[in-house]
């Protein structure tokens, strides 16, 4: 039997970097399966991958439009190994991240070292992972969220069920600088300027060093990865079509952050928003944010648009009779937190469903 490829293909070879690609991809499987926001998370990623192939090919283009370009296949299982462990750090569960600390954080140096995280990131890493193990069960810390990145890459070193040290060492560089980088700026800072007032472990050094964007400078395709991922923030979503049949909603990050702030809301986090209005103040300030933190010429330039979108989307939500729908899940004390989470996530999917329907007309 002849088990060659056919003449004029490229032969498979299993590498360091799609090991750990399978691997991550299967751990985000089992981290995201009894979550609530499973199918926003995976959307997320899959947009993410896309438009961070659409960002470094347009980018490539306006370098050289003459030219027949693409990604290469290292680059595609870069990108992916990238889309995949880039927000592992949040959602990983307690009780396996707890192996993966020693008891003296002086031993964790050594990882510290070569993720090339700054004395101020550390300060955070440690902050944050302190924060979520003080709380009474698993759940949401801002601390630990403004850190997440920082954990996600953390774990790739720490863990050695994923192989990252059976990388190439440059696919190992890129890709900690690509998930150290990729960090929304804007957000995390309001949000340790936040805690700062009452949380005194909360440094101003934090603040400076929570975004890193400088990680992943001249680097074109790290570049379009951070402003791929920061610009999920602005789309509703996307819709797949099936004959016949209702269209299948792919939330993008607008719809994925609303539904943060709805979560905290219900579930009553301290200093999450109180009302409607407040989630859609958030979201909006998260809309204005983001457009200043591209890094490449082609997001940039379709910012404004997308920006555009985004308000457009927020304004339907202000509607009295939306709005007034919204206020009757949101708000009242009858019905258990779950069973709210599951009303106002259906609501906000058909709102969304139906505005995508009305831009595509």
């Amino acid at each position: 039997m002849n088990d060659a490829p056919p003449p004029g293909t490229v032969p498979f070879i299993e590498t360091g970097l799609n090991k750990l690609l399978t691997r991550v991809e299967q751990r985000v499987l089992v981290y995201l399966g009894p979550r609530s926001d499973q199918a926003e998370q995976l959307d997320h990623l899959r947009h993410v991958a896309d438009r961070t192939r659409w960002l470094y090919y347009s980018e490539l283009q306006r370098k050289n439009p003459a030219a027949s370009i693409g990604l290469t296949r290292r680059e595609n299982e870069l990108v992916e190994a990238c889309v995949a462990s880039h927000d592992i750090g949040k959602w990983i569960p307690r009780d396996e991240l707890r192996p993966l600390l020693p008891a003296d954080p002086a031993d964790m140096g050594p990882v510290f070292e070569e993720l090339k995280f700054t004395p101020h990131q550390i300060d955070l890493f440690l902050l944050g992972v302190r924060r979520k193990f003080a709380l009474p069960e698993d759940g949401y810390s801002p601390e630990y969220d403004s850190a997440h990145h920082l954990v996600s890459a953390y774990m790739l070193a720490a863990d050695s069920a994923l192989g990252f040290h059976q990388m190439d060492p440059e696919d190992r560089n890129r890709l900690i600088d690509m998930i150290v980088g990729h960090q929304f700026g804007s957000y995390f800072k309001e949000t340790l300027m936040h805690l700062k007032q009452l949380d005194p472990e909360v440094t101003t050094g934090m603040l400076a060093d929570v975004a890193r964007p400088d990680r992943v400078a001249g680097d074109l395709l790290a570049s379009s990865f951070h402003d791929a991922d920061i610009s999920d923030l602005l789309f509703v979503g996307s819709l797949e079509r099936r004959p016949n049949r209702e269209d299948i909603l792919h939330t993008g990050g607008l719809v994925k952050i609303l539904m943060i702030n709805f979560t905290n809301l219900i579930f009553g986090v301290p200093n999450a928003p109180r009302t409607l209005h407040e989630c859609l103040r958030s979201c909006q300030a998260t809309i204005v944010s983001v457009a200043k933190e591209f890094l490449t010429p082609t997001a940039v330039e379709h910012g404004e648009k997308w920006r555009r979108q985004a308000h457009r989307f927020l304004a339907t939500l202000r509607d009295n009779t939306v709005a007034g729908k919204f206020n009757a899940v949101l708000l009242t004390g009858d019905t258990p937190a779950p069973d709210r989470l599951t009303a106002v996530r259906t609501m906000t999917y058909m709102y969304a469903r139906d505005f995508l329907k009305r831009q595509e007309e």
